[in-house]
């Protein structure tokens, strides 16, 4: 009996009367694909260097509040009190590049 179940299951499924039921992975964010291409040598999320409070994610964040634009390259930069992330932005074909403090979050740039 077992067996007839079984036949009935796998030529139900064969002839296409049930479908595969696949699971979807959901892409990441847009904004992590971007940071990705950016820099795909360094990983955000492990890890983050020594005296740095604001990690990619949250300079890109700020530097998107003040700067319409695409991310083009983020990378860190400086040592000690003046590291800072340079974000490399472009807007309408203009590319430009802002500072986010890697400590204080402070944004300046933009030119």
């Amino acid at each position: 009996m077992k067996t007839t179940g079984a036949i009935i299951v796998a030529s139900v499924f064969l002839m296409g009367l049930v479908e595969p039921v696949s699971a979807q992975i959901a892409p990441p964010p847009v904004e992590q694909i971007q940071l990705d291409r950016a820099n795909p040598n360094q990983d955000v999320r492990a890890n983050p260097p020594a005296n740095v409070a604001v990690n990619e994610r949250q300079a890109v964040a700020l530097a998107q509040q003040q700067f319409e634009g695409q991310i083009l390259r983020i990378s860190l930069i400086g040592q000690g009190p003046t590291r800072r992330y340079q974000i490399r932005m472009e807007n309408e074909g203009k590319v430009f590049t802002v500072f986010v403090h890697a400590t204080t979050g402070n944004v300046t740039g933009g030119n």
